[in-house]
């Protein structure tokens, strides 16, 4: 369910708008992935709909390992404390 209403009457910020979160690639759910065709007429029909409706953000797992593990490196100084 989008969340518009929240956004349009319970939000502090009366200018908020909601993002949908869609895996990048089959590879990067194990489902819930969505072609890009099909992804951009779902955005193209939300945004008519709902006012509220800010865009699309596309996340891909396999990005997140990596990301993670260069902070946690450059936090402790190390490349193995805590990783077990």
């Amino acid at each position: 369910m989008f969340k518009d209403n929240w956004a349009k009457t319970t939000s502090p910020n009366k200018n908020v708008k909601i993002y949908v979160g869609a895996p990048s690639s089959a590879s990067a759910a194990g489902s819930g992935y969505v072609a890009a065709d099909a992804l951009s007429k779902i955005a193209s029909e939300t945004r008519t709909k709902y006012s509220s409706f800010g865009g699309i953000m596309l996340w891909d797992a396999s990005q997140a390992q990596g990301t993670l593990f260069h902070w946690f490196r450059g936090w402790t100084g190390s490349d193995n404390e805590g990783w077990e």
